[in-house]
């Protein structure tokens, strides 16, 4: 077995082996190119590929942000052909990114979750093989998460009453133009500066995916949808500053960008990495679809 870099000319090849593998997942390759060289901190020293001769029956991509805390890793995909899942491919593929991790100063490696650009937010126990594998690799599970479902096709998600309630109390909704992203942009690196990424990928949409509420002069709430897994339904981040929360600003925004992917054609959204469950459910009937479970091994 050879272990190399990743590049291009194995990107089909690659992404059928993702499809394969991923059996809960959607990977097309217009995806898989999203999730590898579109990453904005792809390095295709930390994409490796696993060999045996010509065919390619492995892959791993290892991603590094730099949080507020300190260099994270991430295991953002890994994937390996059936036949051989116990001749130690995906234990030497993880140990080369390990050991790049560690030389690069990560303190600690997560799996998926890679914000602003991943694929799920943690491991679907579903993988039970995965589950395993990071355990035995010394991964604790410290959390999970869900992905929640809307279905669109029989609800409505009409908000003039709510709009018109938020008018008479001095609040405006609307889509955001290109015009407005320098400002929009601004006030995220002072409110929620985890999601400016994944929103500038929304002003590279045509329309512009983000919805923006404030009052004259000043953005309090916001809410975007394919930004992330682009062409899946895709829908957030959204947030709301603390002074605007409780006036159901939140709610509307929810809609718009729910009637937007409606719209566009869309007969699902997906919620992802959810926290309030009974938000969703209420406004916007939304079920639990997967869950997640986070893992993190702390290199020290």
């Amino acid at each position: 077995m050879n272990i190399v870099n990743y590049s291009k000319e194995y990107s089909k090849e690659t992404a059928k082996i993702c499809r394969q593998s991923l059996t809960c997942d959607i990977m097309p390759d217009y995806l898989f190119k999203e999730k590898t060289i579109l990453d904005p901190d792809y390095r295709n020293d930390l994409t490796l590929i696993a060999r045996e001769g010509n065919e390619i029956i492995g892959f791993i991509q290892g991603v590094i942000r730099t949080r507020q805390d300190g260099k994270y890793g991430y295991v953002k995909l890994l994937c390996v052909e059936k036949d051989f899942r116990r001749n130690k491919t995906a234990q030497r593929l993880y140990k080369e990114i390990e050991q790049k991790f560690i030389a690069e100063g990560v303190k600690v490696i997560r799996v998926g979750e890679s914000y602003p650009n991943y694929l799920t937010p943690g491991v679907d126990p579903f993988y039970t093989e995965a589950v395993c594998f990071f355990e035995r690799n010394g991964f604790v599970k410290f959390n999970d998460t869900s992905n929640l479902v809307s279905d669109l096709t029989h609800q409505s998600f009409d908000t003039q009453d709510d709009e018109k309630k938020l008018q008479k109390e001095n609040f405006f909704v609307k889509r955001a133009e290109p015009n407005d992203r320098d400002r929009i942009i601004e006030w995220l690196g002072e409110v929620f500066p985890g999601w400016i990424s994944e929103v500038e990928e929304a002003f590279k949409n045509n329309p512009v995916s983000l919805f923006i509420a404030g009052t004259a002069g000043k953005l309090l709430a916001f809410s975007a949808y394919e930004t992330n897994n682009k062409g899946t339904g895709w829908f957030g981040p959204m947030g709301t500053d603390a002074e605007a929360r409780g006036k159901g600003i939140g709610a509307v925004l929810l809609k718009k960008c729910l009637n937007a992917l409606k719209e566009e054609g869309f007969v699902k959204a997906i919620i992802p990495w959810v926290g309030p469950i009974p938000f969703y459910m209420y406004n916007a009937n939304a079920k639990v679809n997967r869950i997640f479970w986070r893992y993190e091994k702390k290199l020290s």
